[in-house]
């Protein structure tokens, strides 16, 4: 389902209403008593609307919009819906004083794929503190296409409820229900109501930029409008504020001085005045000399955690993958449909596709995968060479069979190639060819890097794909077009600038260019897709998790590419919603209530659905604005979700793998997707299973960044990495640590010349989301020594900085401190409440019903200590305590659980 959210209103026929963008009346007060008496005043306008369940795809500010339908799949201005629910199901209309009706009339959305009709629907109203149905009713029709009449005996309430009942009430075979318009008609006797004013969301803005405000403003009004009754102010503020204009909702707004702001947003005349605000964080722009990511090339991982970690992912969840894509008969689609595609492109008898459209995206996720694994130095393993040397020969063998399946053109995608169809339509959105292209261009970088540069077969197949794009999609007379899952976005970008890196300035701009084409392609659509506005004006996270963070880390690339100022204040508006109102302690997303997506703010329950290529979303936005904002907040942040959102989405064996990943854990195992089922041996959707092992097998790519003036280290991990071009000369990073299991790090660089460069090492902070607080505090440097000689760096947005000429051989050596903490949620955040969480270091702990209930309480008076355990996990630092009723504590880290049976959870009982 894909529907589209609200962005202008239409008047309804019949009805004295005003549009969101009409103005109100200079008689407003006369006007609105007049309107309000009235026999078809549609009172649902200025009503505020609750249900029992609302999906993520959809939203309650459609039911009461005031558009009028075409048919009962039109989703053009947004739709109700509560799939995947089912059985009895509620809306509720709330009105600030009572209103006299005897009619509704009810617009059923059916989309044939889960929302369809109700099976019966009745009405009550609110009487005495109690609910009470309508009498003599009549209707309550059940007709697509068309508004459904019910009369009644008026009733005067603040309150109506809409029961429905689905059609089915099992879950899997169930229909759940929607409403695209809901209207409640005035019986005549209902008082005049001031405006429902919607200023818009809080957001952030870049000096420079401007902030698009999309006001609402729904009355039951009616005839011409003047412009000086409805107007935009500046609450508060420290500098002023300059609208585009003043008097219109739709319009925008500059500012020139940094701080907090308040705008309002007020409309109506005397008693009948009513007004809204939104909150602006103003900053100043980041650096106009942006870091540049690390590229990856051979390295070692010596890490206590990591090395175990990755050695499994090599050894044995890659090769599973191998076999799963490699076998013909695979029903999800594997390297078969490449085989068939080429063949048919060499005129041989061909089948058709098998799988999701975007099945491609198994094979290429795999390529990437594979050639990140085959940079990972083997250190003499025996399983790691044997695996290794598996994968080689699997890229040998699948190469010439995906260039075969490339038309002459240089389009890749075998759904279209078997199945035809024509490209880049806007009825196949849904079929994600930049999504699977996006991955193909990915992984040819990597495979390149691997070999050293000596293989350019795949760089040259996805440069001959890049240029049918941009062949095709771009102004007039090219294209006009956006792909429903982003990928392509951000993967053009890292392609473009791969591309001017190795063959020289300009030689991949095009390709840049089209990823923001893509992007201003963007609007009119829906929230599940983040196409609902234009994306310069997307300031609140919404929709599908991981298409959003895919989006979002496309515009921080743009943002970083251009200096764009309305590209940066929309995506740090989006990284301040996302992390400070709907971000998850183990740095994961996607609350689980909506479908596959967001849920409203502070709505963080603990069945979270946190899907595991969503968390590689986050994880590569925080990237891009590490890289933006030269600020340490965005590494801490990517440590929080590279080690409990990401790392831990695989079990100790390798044979099975996480979808989602909720703090509240049933630990079931199985082979379907589905809640409850939280770990697989596969899945039937192309994206998880090849994602989550590209990323962790980056982590050089994660762990260092190049300034300017030098060396940025994010992670410390015990590795060697070597990396071009930092200052001008090359660098060989030598790290020797057990961190995160204690805090002390050992830096050895080893430049190729003696060479004056800044090194920039992150001062660890893991409190940057304010949804968190943990007791006590721990942070800073408890020592820093150059060579042995202990210094007291400067510390700049949170990184110690050193300048100095480095030569081969110097040494660092840093303490960071780690400490048992408790971590304590925003009130708000009502999943929470009365519970407490464990962490150490960087690290979510979680207990396990294995040992013991995971209800008992753990008081606050309770002494915890970290104790390492050797025989548990692999080797792991558990925390200690004793719970209330005097029984052990013993918590294990996040990224190990669910490895013997039974329930885990983050969150425990404190009271």
């Amino acid at each position: 389902m894909t529907p589209h959210h609200p962005s202008r209103r239409e008047i309804l026929k019949g009805a004295a209403i005003a549009s969101a963008a009409t103005l109100l009346s200079s008689r407003w007060v006369k006007a609105a008593a007049e309107a309000a008496a009235a026999p078809r005043a549609n009172l649902a306008l200025v009503a505020t609307a609750s249900s029992s369940f609302t999906s993520g795809d959809t939203s309650l500010a459609a039911l009461n919009d005031g558009y009028t339908p075409r048919t009962s799949r039109d989703t053009s201005h947004g739709t109700y819906g509560n799939w995947n629910h089912t059985g009895i199901q509620w809306v509720d209309y709330v009105w600030t004083q009572p209103i006299s009706t005897n009619q509704v009339e009810i617009y059923w959305w059916n989309d044939g794929a889960g929302i369809g009709f109700p099976s019966s629907y009745r009405l009550f109203y609110l009487a005495d503190n109690e609910w009470k149905l309508v009498t003599n009713a009549v209707g309550f029709g059940l007709e697509g296409n068309q508004f459904n009449v019910t009369t009644f005996d008026e009733v005067t309430t603040t309150r109506l409820r809409l029961e429905m009942v689905s059609s089915g009430s099992d879950t899997a075979t169930g229909i759940s229900t929607g409403i695209i318009e809901y209207r409640v008609i005035d019986s005549g006797k209902s008082p005049a109501f001031p405006p429902s004013v919607t200023a818009g969301v809080d957001r952030d803005v870049v000096i420079g930029g401007k902030t698009y405000l999309n006001g609402k403003v729904k009355a039951l009004v009616g005839g011409a409008a003047t412009t000086n009754l409805l107007s935009w102010s500046k609450a508060s503020g420290p500098g002023p504020v300059t609208f585009a204009d003043e008097h219109s909702a739709v319009t925008t707004a500059k500012f020139s001085v940094p701080g907090d702001y308040v705008l309002k947003l007020s409309a109506g005349e005397g008693s009948l005045v009513s007004a809204d605000s939104l909150s602006v964080r103003v900053v100043e722009p980041p650096p106009a000399q942006r870091w540049e990511p690390v590229y990856m090339s051979t390295y070692k991982i010596d890490n206590p955690v990591l090395k175990s970690r990755l050695k499994t992912l090599i050894t044995a969840w890659i090769p599973h993958c191998l076999d799963k894509l490699s076998d013909l008969n695979l029903r999800e689609g594997g390297i078969n449909n490449f085989i068939q595609a080429g063949n048919k492109l060499a005129g041989q008898p061909a089948g058709r596709h098998v799988g999701y459209p975007f099945a491609n995206a198994y094979v290429h996720n795999a390529i990437e995968s594979m050639s990140v694994a085959l940079l990972a130095d083997a250190q003499g393993d025996a399983e790691i060479l044997a695996a290794q040397a598996t994968m080689r020969a699997k890229l040998d063998e699948w190469i010439p069979i995906i260039l075969a399946a490339q038309e002459p053109d240089g389009y890749l995608q075998t759904r279209f190639t078997l199945n035809g169809g024509t490209h880049w339509s806007p009825r196949t959105r849904t079929e994600h060819e930049g999504y699977t292209a996006g991955y193909f261009l990915e992984a040819s970088i990597a495979h390149y890097q691997m070999t050293g540069k000596k293989d350019a077969r795949l760089y040259d197949a996805a440069k001959k794909l890049a240029d049918c794009w941009v062949a095709n999609l771009g102004p007039t007379p090219k294209k006009p077009w956006y792909d429903g899952h982003e990928e392509m976005e951000q993967a053009l970008v890292r392609f473009g600038r791969f591309v001017n890196d190795n063959e020289g300035a300009g030689k991949g701009d095009a390709y840049i260019k089209l990823a923001q084409w893509l992007l201003d392609c963007r609007g009119g659509g829906g929230e599940y897709d983040q196409s609902h506005l234009p994306v310069v004006q997307q300031y609140e996270a919404v929709g599908h998790a991981v298409r959003a963070t895919y989006l979002y880390s496309g515009m921080a690339d743009i943002a970083l590419e251009t200096h764009d100022p309305d590209y940066q204040s929309a995506v740090l508006s989006l990284w301040d919603d996302m992390v400070n109102k709907k971000y998850y302690l183990t740095g994961g997303i996607g609350s689980g209530e909506t479908s596959e997506g967001f849920g409203k703010n502070f709505s963080l329950r603990n069945n979270a659905y946190c899907e595991s290529c969503s968390n590689c979303g986050v994880l590569f936005l925080q990237h891009k604005m590490n890289l933006t904002y030269q600020d340490a907040k965005f590494a801490d942040l990517i440590e929080d979700t590279y080690y409990n959102a990401i790392l831990g989405d695989f079990d100790l064996t390798g044979k099975y793998f996480n979808y989602t990943n909720p703090l509240d854990d049933q630990g079931r195992v199985g082979l379907i997707q589905g809640r409850g089922l939280v770990r697989y041996e596969w899945s039937a959707c192309p994206c998880c299973v090849g994602n989550f092992p590209r990323v962790l097998l980056m982590s050089p790519t994660w762990m260092y960044a190049k300034s300017p003036d030098g060396l940025v280290v994010n992670l410390f991990s015990g590795s060697t990495v070597n990396i071009a071009g930092v200052a001008g000369t090359d660098v060989q990073v030598v790290q020797k640590t057990d961190y995160p299991w204690n805090g002390a790090v050992n830096l050895t660089l080893n430049p190729a010349t003696a060479k004056q460069f800044t090194l920039r090492i992150r001062v660890p902070s893991h409190n940057v989301s304010t949804l968190y607080s943990a007791a006590p505090a721990v942070g800073g440097l408890t020592s820093l020594a150059i060579n042995g000689e202990t210094i007291q760096p400067v510390i700049q947005n949170g990184y110690a900085v050193i300048t100095r000429t480095w030569k081969p051989g110097d040494q660092i050596d840093l303490a960071v401190p780690l400490a048992v903490q408790r971590m304590k949620a925003d009130p708000r955040v009502a999943a929470d409440k009365d519970r407490v969480a464990l962490r150490y270091g960087p690290l979510v702990y979680n207990i396990e019903s294995v040992d013991g209930s995971v209800d008992r309480i753990l008081p606050a008076s309770a002494v915890l200590t970290s104790e390492w355990q050797a025989d548990l996990l692999g080797g792991v630092r558990t925390i200690k305590g004793t719970f209330a009723d005097g029984s052990e504590l013993k918590a294990i880290p996040n990224y190990v659980r669910l490895n013997r049976g039974g329930r885990s959870i983050v969150w425990l009982r404190d009271a």
